[in-house]
Formats: structure tokens, C-alpha cells, sequence
């Protein structure tokens, strides 16, 4: 069903898009085109910086997310904090090495909205400081080298893993299968989440038509009430992000309460853009 959301997310989206940028670049990385001046780093990169400890690695993610899944050498420094540049100069006041930085990954705009502050910042204050832009992100790091990682600040093992991509995958929908569901089933049967910062937003309710409850990650205490609430009233949970990428914190919070009934939307608000645009053949 197309709506007005949709038609405003396309309009948001295309453009967003025109920015120049490689094909290959724009197709693997979508948010590179917006961030042309930063220094990427692969995986294989990342993993031999940190391994020869060539880095200071900033992860730039909401509490909960790191203490869920981190790279083991890495500070936690949330880019959406208030006092997130008197934090970055604290820091590069204590180590002298180049900062690698990162988030959730690919669509995922927070590395690349903290890279681009350090930068101005050191700019700024006339620090000379190299800042690497790893935008694959903490699953990747994680999945391809998982000693380099603490899922819940331990090394990851037979009884420590990190969830397998065929259960990410199994509760996972795309934004079709995701809208359908909405429509499908009875209201009563299920509870709509957004976990987007207010910050995240590019439209403030992608379902506008439907009751839906918005806590971040950061409001631990409320999303762990919300999610209790959930669990006993025996319904199904439909959670979506900013750019689907948030699944390894939101895992361990459903972990904690118990949920087994629940369905993540696949690319988040980012996704859900891109099917806008399908959806009206541009």
C-alpha cells in the first residue's frame, strides 16, 4: 500500500542520491557518496591495524550496542553525545596513534557523522591526527575475525556466540514483507518499535497509520520495560532502525526478556527508502 511516508522518502532519498561517487563504491557503501573526503579502510585493514596495534579505535555506537558486541581494543565514544567533542579531545590528549572509526556498518551513518566531526574539530584546534573511516563495521570485524571482538564483554565461544546469521536472517523482513505484516494481522497481535535516534530521523513515523512505540537503544531501562510488557502480553515484536544494522544490541535486550516472536526490518528507514522508490518505479 503506497502512502504519503513513501512519496516523501522518495523525494528525501533521490535527492540525497545525486551526489557524485564510483558505481562500485555507491553500490557496496550507499552513504560514501555523501562523505567523499573521508579515509576508508577494509576489513583486512581494520583487522591487521588492530592486530599490530597501529590504531586507537573509537566506536562511535550508543551504550548498549558496545557493551553487546565491540571490537576488544576499542573506546566507546557515542557521536550523539553532547559532549562528544571535549570526549575526542580527552582522548587523543591519552594516545597518539591514528583514530580508526566505527559503527553498525554500510548504511550506517554514524562513522562517517563522527569522522567528519573529528576532523573539523582537529582541524580546528590544530591537532595534527589521522582519522580512518572503517564503515563495514562492527559485524564484519566480527564475523570475519571473531577474536578480536567481546560479545557482553566477553571473548566470544561455543558458550559465548554471536548470533548466527541464519537466525538474523530468519527474523529478518524485508520492507515489503515487513508493510504486509502491519496490514496482515490484527493490531492486538503485535507491537511496532522504532529504535532510530531522534536525531536519525529523516521522516519522524514511517507508519503513520499505525500505534508504534520510539526508544533508542541508549533508554535501556524503558526498552527492557517496553520489551517485558511485550512478552506478557503474548505478542509479536516488529522492530526497525535507522539502516538495519542494530540487531546485535536489540538481540541481546530480547535475550534478557525472553522474546522469541519478533521480525526486524531489513535496511531499517534507509531499506525502506530504496522500496519507496520501487514501489513507484523511479
Amino acid at each position: 500500500m503506497f502512502n504519503t511516508i513513501k512519496l516523501i522518502l522518495c523525494f528525501v532519498f533521490l535527492a540525497f542520491s545525486s551526489t557524485a561517487v564510483s558505481a562500485s563504491d555507491s553500490e557496496t557503501f550507499p552513504k560514501r557518496k555523501f562523505y567523499p573526503k573521508l579515509n576508508y579502510i577494509d576489513t583486512q585493514e581494520f583487522a591487521l591495524g588492530i592486530k599490530e596495534n597501529r590504531f586507537d579505535v573509537i566506536d562511535v555506537r550508543d551504550d548498549t550496542s558496545f557493551q553487546a558486541l565491540h571490537v576488544k581494543s576499542a573506546s566507546n565514544i557515542f557521536v550523539k553525545s553532547k559532549t562528544f567533542e571535549q570526549e575526542v579531545l580527552a582522548f587523543v590528549a591519552q594516545n597518539n596513534k591514528p583514530l580508526a572509526v566505527y559503527c553498525n556498518g554500510i548504511s550506517c551513518s554514524k562513522s562517517y557523522v563522527a569522522s567528519t566531526k573529528m576532523i573539523d574539530l582537529f582541524l580546528k584546534k590544530n591537532i595534527n591526527k589521522q582519522v580512518f573511516t572503517y564503515d563495514s563495521g562492527i559485524n564484519a570485524i566480527a564475523y570475519a575475525h571473531n577474536d578480536l571482538v567481546l560479545k557482553n564483554g566477553k571473548d566470544v565461544s561455543q558458550s559465548n556466540p554471536l548470533i548466527s546469521l541464519e537466525k538474523i536472517k530468519k527474523h529478518t523482513l524485508s520492507p515489503f514483507d515487513f508493510e504486509n505484516y502491519l496490514t496482515d494481522h490484527d493490531r492486538d497481535d503485535y507491537a511496532l518499535l522504532d529504535i532510530r535516534e531522534k536525531s536519525e530521523k529523516i521522516i519522524l513515523k514511517l507508519f503513520m497509520f499505525q500505534k508504534e512505540k520510539n526508544i533508542s537503544l541508549t533508554q535501556r531501562d524503558k526498552i527492557i520495560k517496553f520489551l517485558n510488557k511485550v512478552k506478557q502480553d503474548k505478542k509479536t515484536l516488529l522492530v526497525y532502525d535507522a539502516s538495519g544494522r542494530q540487531v546485535n544490541g536489540l538481540y541481546e535486550l530480547l535475550k534478557i526478556t525472553g522474546i522469541k516472536k519478533w521480525h526486524f526490518m531489513d535496511g531499517g528507514e534507509f531499506g525502506y527508502s530504496k522500496y519507496a522508490i520501487k514501489s513507484v518505479g523511479l
